[in-house]
């Protein structure tokens, strides 16, 4: 017997993404599957639930006749017979909610854990009235509100506390490439005297060598900028009239009619009767952007806002909830005051909500806070953790509960969902002619290494405090202050990555179509893979797996392949079959053990076929390079000259981290998370290690020995002979 309707919208608002409704008939008769539990409002709640101390059913009757109750093994009983997961005993949360899972006895435990690796900086102590008055001395700082930071925030220029009492009595000193602000502020010292108030006290325009250097004229910009009126500031011409607003006062958009600017056509679409452009994602989506309303027109068919229903016989009319069986006629075939008797039988077999779908039936909708389930008429508490919609890294629920908690290394924020590293972490990225640090806290960048010919990829070692970088003019990969490491033979090394585990370093060639290693100083340079390698672009490691990707941008078959960091066990991981895609710039989510690629901005497991797809984004374009760092990916992309970043899980919160003059290449973020450790598999007790010339990590931490060029490796595996002069080349 057919009971529902499967219609599907597309839904188009700043952000393209499709959503399918099954709208039900009336059922005949309303079950729940074996594993819940029917209460008599139909609702269906997991028998888990029933006598655990909640009234899940709304009228106690999942908590009548209970004799005894008993949880499962991962789970504790409290007092009120409840049960909560067992990690969630002694975490100084009162989850029971009679603290039967916060003892006394719970202090004593701390202690005990002490011996052992327990964030200290997160430890408080019960006294006998149950407060947790002191922060640990050892690790911990106490704020003058009384809340404990990190003893490593400490004067360092951020306002961890929240009342600056971690910044009091603080003496910063800058290094000697740095200029300090009247107000103790450091910033590169290039920045003086340049017309910007980057003090944000004027200090680093008023001093006296100013007068050497030519500044902006008096109260004003150069001939190619633009002033804000409210602040003063500086910007591009090119950023006046372009659509977007990047003076607070908005004076840059602004007086714009005449004004002769272009849209950009691939990813803006330019209104009739105005010179705005708006995003081609508005186009088409119901909402007047344009004041023309250009932007809605020669539209194929209205798309309504999800919380509007389309009129049976009028594709032009939306209609809101509110308006549906109301006793009016809004839609002109009245079908919105029709079918209104199919919620008003059982509530139309829906738990909770009932909403009439004008011409089609009618659907179940929950109130916040819950999703309908798998038979689309019930709803149960919404899965936050299953969609990633409130933690910013792991995530833990148990019915509305949620708790939210870190990686290792992370500390969890005052709003219990945010993580925060005590390790302050920056941006590396590339501009052809200068590699840029971006301090990823207080948004200040500097040149790290300018006078650059091409520069394309790069990486990092964080143990060794050194950074690896490719030149494509000069087909040459250097290290640090320009130690030239690679420097003989190389076309076109697009693709950069450095294994910090084993010290060797991998580059693709993309006009030699194959891939290279070799050590960290440019010695025992070999042949890793090659032979139906069409044109690789990005590489990236995970030496804890021993796993090596890199993206194929075949025109026949563009795809991303994988094998071991000794080019064993090669295989394909991704096929872009008919979709157009091209796989871009790659990178590893060590956290999660899965890779990131950029084309649009997808996302794979290791070994599983797990997607998400983030696309249609203005900043999102022509992207480039992508890289990690915690709850959030960062990518760079040419049409817009950004830096940007979204939630890694939802790809909400789109955000510009840096504008660029030029195009932005390859980008990394600077910190430990970026290079997780682990066991050294080519690593002896002698130091000399397993083989004669180079060693390579193998799957499932083991070694496999390569030789370099003009050497052959002999019958035990680990002894390279031949000519090689262990130069580097």
């Amino acid at each position: 017997m057919i009971n529902a309707i499967c219609m599907k919208i597309n839904y188009i608002a700043r952000r393209e993404f499709k959503v399918f409704f099954c709208v039900f008939l009336p059922p005949d008769q309303h079950t729940c599957p074996a594993d819940r539990f029917k209460c008599q409002n139909n609702r269906c709640i997991p028998l888990r639930w029933l006598c655990d101390g909640d009234n899940d059913c709304g009228n106690d009757e999942d908590e009548s006749n209970t004799t005894s109750r008993t949880c499962p093994p991962n789970q504790f009983l409290c007092a009120s017979s409840r049960c909560i997961p067992a990690s969630w005993t002694c975490d100084l949360d009162d989850d029971c909610g009679d603290r039967s899972d916060e003892p006394l006895s719970c202090g004593e435990l701390l202690l005990q854990l002490l011996f052992f690796c327990f964030p200290l900086d997160r430890l408080t102590f019960y006294n006998n009235t149950g407060s947790y008055p002191t922060c640990f001395p050892l690790t911990q700082f106490t704020c003058a509100n009384g809340r404990c930071i990190n003893i490593n925030w400490r004067c360092d220029n951020d306002n961890d506390c929240g009342d600056n009492s971690d910044e009091a009595g603080c003496s910063h000193s800058c290094s000697s490439v740095q200029f300090k602000c009247n107000s103790g502020r450091c910033i590169p010292e290039y920045w003086t005297c340049d017309g910007d108030n980057d003090c944000g006290d004027y200090s680093d325009e008023t001093h006296a060598n100013c007068t050497i250097r030519e500044p902006r004229p008096a109260g004003g910009c150069h001939a190619e900028e633009f002033q804000c009126r409210m602040d003063g500031l500086c910007i591009p011409m090119r950023w006046r009239c372009d659509g977007d607003t990047d003076c607070m006062d908005l004076s840059d958009e602004n007086n714009c009619d005449g004004w002769n600017h272009t849209c950009d056509t691939a990813v803006k679409f330019s209104c009739r009767d105005s010179a705005r452009c708006i995003s081609k994602a508005w186009v088409c989506d119901g909402d007047s952007d344009c004041e023309d309303n250009s932007d809605e027109d020669n539209c194929e068919a209205l798309v309504c806002k999800l919380s509007h229903h389309m009129c049976a016989t009028n594709d032009s009319i939306c209609l809101p909830a509110e308006k549906l069986c109301d006793g009016t006629d809004d839609c002109p075939d009245g079908s919105d005051e029709k079918l209104c008797d199919l919620c008003s039988v059982d509530n139309g077999g829906c738990s909770h909500n009932c909403s009439i779908i004008p011409g089609e039936g009618f659907m179940c909708s929950c109130p916040l806070g819950m999703e309908l389930g798998a038979d689309n008429k019930t709803c149960q508490i919404q899965s936050f953790c299953a969609k990633h919609l409130k933690c910013s890294q792991k995530c833990e629920q148990e019915k509305s509960r949620v708790k939210c908690s870190c990686y290792n290394g992370w500390e969890l924020e005052t709003d219990m969902e945010s993580c925060k590293n005590p390790f302050k972490p920056f941006i590396i990225f590339s501009n052809r002619h200068e590699i840029r640090r971006i301090d990823l806290h207080k948004g200040e960048f500097s040149v790290l290494v300018p006078g650059l010919r091409n520069t394309i990829a790069l990486d990092f070692h964080l143990n060794q405090s050194t950074l690896y970088w490719t030149d494509v003019v000069e087909d040459k990969i250097y290290r640090g202050n320009f130690e030239v490491v690679i420097q003989y033979g190389l076309a076109t090394p697009e693709g950069l990555a450095v294994d910090w585990i084993a010290g060797n370093i991998y580059w693709v060639e993309s006009n030699l179509d194959q891939i290279e290693v070799a050590k960290l100083d440019g010695t025992m340079r070999t042949t890793l893979l090659a032979g139906e390698v069409e044109h690789p672009r990005a590489i990236a490691l995970d030496p804890r797996d021993g796993i090596l990707f890199w993206t194929d941008w075949d025109a026949s078959l563009p795809r991303i392949e994988a094998a071991s960091m000794s080019g064993e066990g090669r295989r394909t991981i991704h096929r872009e079959t008919g979709s157009g895609g091209w796989p871009n710039g790659l990178t590893v989510d060590y956290m999660e053990r899965r890779i990131v690629w950029i084309d649009w901005l997808k996302d794979l497991k290791h070994m599983n076929q797990n997607r998400l797809v983030l696309r249609g984004h203005e900043y999102l374009s022509h992207p480039f390079a992508v890289t990690m760092y915690g709850g959030e990916v960062y990518w760079t992309d040419w049409r817009t000259n950004t830096l940007a970043k979204a939630n890694k899980w939802t790809g909400h919160n789109v955000t510009v981290v840096q504008r660029t003059n030029t195009q932005p290449f390859d980008l990394q973020v600077y910190h430990p998370s970026r290079q997780p450790l682990a066991p050294n598999p080519c690593a002896t007790s002698d130091g000399k290690g397993p083989c004669s010339h180079l060693c390579l990590i193998n799957f499932n931490q083991t070694f496999s020995c390569a030789c370099p060029h003009l050497m052959k490796l002999q019958a035990d595996k680990r002894t390279c002979k031949g000519k090689n002069r262990n130069r580097r080349l």
